[in-house]
């Protein structure tokens, strides 16, 4: 079984459609998609991504003709949306999609624990005057968190135990082995890819990250870091009986340096967790946002990866 993680696509179209391009290219064979949250938000696409995942989630035939169309208008080679379209044809019901902070944010249902930037806030008043009616209805309907029993899995797109609270997971002590109810949770809203390790230890935890220490981790303990280089891929091999705690990064708005969209693989026949990076026309996104109106820093930031 093949997992494809996708979290935080920002209502980013082009990174979106990049990740089934590479998925295509390199021959990645995927069952099921799993996205923890934040289809919306910052970026000038929030209803062609939306349509995407209802897809994704529903498989509604009903569907296939506006993301035809959707896919028509994005400036990639005709042999490229041939081969997206029928990728995400594939994957149609296929998927386990939850909320994120920015998807309750616009239809109304702010965290009552966090603040959002002002850029943020604006893109997110923005969004909902621009999103269609069955794309609210869909956002309205996505759980805070779900478990895939079968497969030791949970989303979620903070921590588990508050997901309402949308906590920034800055390192690995934010959380403990007990507050993990599952053999893997699947995580985003940093926009950090990130590999936590927990196992259960008499006074906290014993952690790893598998990502280089940088700015936002900076309080990380040396038995931590495990790598002081910037990966743009990584692999990491899941043990029986521990407890992980796995961030795939964003798809829309990375946040480590390198402006592409990230996602991740779990193949849990090799139980392994693979990052992995897909380039696309991030200029062109970055235009798209600024004739939107939308913030500045919000489309800088898409060419910058930061």
């Amino acid at each position: 079984m093949r997992f494809l993680i996708i979290s935080d696509i920002h209502s980013n179209l082009e990174a979106l459609v990049s990740v089934f391009s590479d998925l295509h290219k390199n021959n990645y064979k995927i069952d099921r998609v799993l996205i923890p949250g934040d289809i919306v938000g910052y970026g000038a696409n929030p209803n062609e991504c939306c349509t995407i995942v209802r897809f994704l989630k529903s498989g509604k035939s009903s569907l296939k003709n506006e993301i035809q169309a959707i896919i028509q208008k994005i400036d990639i080679s005709d042999t490229d949306k041939k081969n997206i379209t029928d990728c995400i044809f594939s994957l149609g019901k296929k998927a386990n999609v939850i909320a994120g902070n920015h998807d309750r944010e616009v239809i109304g249902q702010p965290s009552l624990c966090s603040t959002m930037a002002a850029s943020a806030a604006n893109a997110a008043r923005w969004t909902t005057k621009v999103l269609q009616k069955a794309n609210a209805r869909f956002l309205n309907s996505l759980w805070l968190r779900e478990k895939l029993r079968r497969f030791g899995i949970e989303l979620v797109h903070s921590i588990p135990d508050y997901p309402q609270g949308y906590l920034y997971l800055k390192n690995a002590a934010t959380l403990k082995y007990e507050l993990l109810y599952s053999s893997i949770t699947f995580a985003g809203h940093t926009h950090k890819p990130a590999a936590y390790l927990y196992t259960k230890e008499k006074r906290n935890i014993s952690a790893s990250v598998f990502i280089p220490a940088d700015q936002f981790d900076n309080r990380l303990m040396l038995v931590e870091r495990e790598s002081m280089e910037r990966l743009e891929e990584f692999n990491v091999s899941l043990k029986p009986d521990q407890r992980y705690y796995i961030n795939p990064g964003s798809v829309g708005q990375p946040r480590d340096g390198t402006p592409k969209a990230s996602y991740m693989i779990y193949d849990t026949l090799a139980k392994q967790v693979s990052l992995k990076k897909a380039a696309y026309n991030t200029e062109a996104v970055k235009k798209k946002v600024l004739k939107a109106g939308l913030p500045f820093d919000l489309a800088d930031r898409i060419v910058k990866g930061i």
